[in-house]
């Protein structure tokens, strides 16, 4: 019975103490990701030191980007693209924070739930011999689709100054095995989700972060 009076003074503290703060609005791009053709916006919505509510979203548009290095895939596909929009929403917590101080240099872990439609598309060389002779063709493939899956990210912050900051970090995300991709299902990406490798049930996907983002 303490416990739970315990337990419900500290809620009932946590809430009067969140309702007597504004929330902080603070908006970013991911510079990391731009190269790729894609343009992730980020907004974070902060009440307490300690923790944050994340909504994201972006566009990817005709990438070809298959891996850090240029990946050389003999998946049988050439000029592979990828398009689609992307969402994401979830929450952070900042640790070391909890005691109310923000350091210039934080510590953030969160976790996102990650929606997005895909549009894929490339050429498929074939040959095939007539009358004895070599002859090559090429045809269309495309594929697209809705995907959603969940994340985990973690990193670190930088306080540049009392309105800008920098977040450098990453994202691992898990999304179910889609086996319509254009070409190799490994080093394929997503928007939203990054490079995917190849898995059983489950696909794995990592995307980098380097968001510098301004305090309204």
């Amino acid at each position: 019975m303490k416990k739970v009076l315990l337990i419900t003074a500290l809620l009932i503290s946590l809430g009067i103490t969140s309702g007597s703060a504004q929330w902080q609005t603070r908006l970013g791009v991911n510079g990391l990701l731009l190269p790729l053709r894609t343009l992730e916006i980020t907004g974070e919505f902060k009440k307490q030191p300690w923790y944050s509510l994340t909504v994201n979203t972006g566009y990817v548009h005709q990438s070809g980007y298959k891996g850090i290095g240029g990946v050389k895939l003999d998946d049988m596909i050439d000029n592979r693209s990828s398009s689609g929009w992307f969402g994401k929403a979830g929450g952070r917590l900042y640790l070391l924070s909890f005691t109310g101080h923000e350091p210039a240099v934080n510590v953030f872990l969160g976790a996102q739930v990650i929606a997005a439609s895909y549009n894929q598309s490339g050429i498929q060389p074939r040959d095939s011999y007539e009358n004895g002779t070599l002859v090559s063709s090429f045809s269309e493939v495309n594929a697209r689709g809705f995907i959603a899956g969940g994340a985990l990210t973690g990193g670190l912050t930088f306080s540049l100054s009392k309105r800008f900051q920098l977040d450098a970090g990453g994202q691992y995300s898990v999304l179910p095995r889609r086996d319509d991709y254009v070409g190799y299902i490994g080093f394929n990406y997503q928007p939203g989700f990054g490079v995917t490798n190849r898995g059983g049930r489950y696909l794995k996907s990592f995307q980098g972060l380097l968001v510098l983002s301004y305090l309204l």
